[in-house]
């Protein structure tokens, strides 16, 4: 596990995979030792809405999962959004956020971090990964969107574009929120 926590496993596929389908997602859970049962999925809509799932099921318009004690498998698609990962060494909570510029910058993570916050006593035993995504090289904005963002997470291409660096604005939530570096 990359979290080096017990019974705390995250995955990652790739179109090789071609899961288009529950059935496929299905498929991939068991291939990789997860109970397939267990399944919680999002309909995912770009929004900082962020839902605490107690049981397996496929849930409306949220972009963030919660599961207070890791019982169940928790799953998001993404492309070039990020997928940040949230385990709490002690309580076992997990948390799945699909992290897109908007979701970003309508505070999907804080939002989490507040929800979890709740039940579990701060966020001294609390872990982030950021997943593969798109990079500050790649992705490019016009005026109608730069607006969205502080300026120590972009810069300027041409009069046209600029370039955000996504990773940097999300780990910079994550460390305001008092989550350990070394975490």
């Amino acid at each position: 596990s990359i979290f080096k926590i017990p019974n705390i496993k995250i995955c990652f596929s790739n179109k090789e995979k071609n899961i288009t389908s529950r059935d496929d997602l299905e498929i991939f859970c068991d291939d990789t030792g997860l109970d397939s049962q267990k399944l919680i999925t999002v309909n995912q809509i770009h929004s900082s809405n962020v839902i605490l799932a107690n049981s397996p099921g496929n849930y409306d318009g949220f972009d963030g999962i919660v599961n207070f004690g890791g019982r169940l498998v928790c799953v998001i698609k993404v492309a070039d959004c990020l997928p940040i990962y949230f385990v709490n060494s002690v309580s076992k909570t997990i948390g799945l956020l699909h992290a897109g510029w908007r979701g970003l910058s309508l505070g999907i993570i804080r939002k989490y971090l507040k929800k979890i916050n709740e039940e579990v006593d701060g966020h001294l035993n609390t872990f982030a990964l950021i997943g593969p995504s798109i990079q500050n090289c790649c992705f490019r904005v016009k005026e109608d969107v730069i607006h969205h963002f502080d300026s120590k997470f972009y810069s300027k291409i041409n009069n046209k574009y600029f370039q955000v660096n996504l990773q940097k604005l999300a780990l910079s939530q994550i460390l305001d929120s008092k989550i350990k570096v070394e975490n």
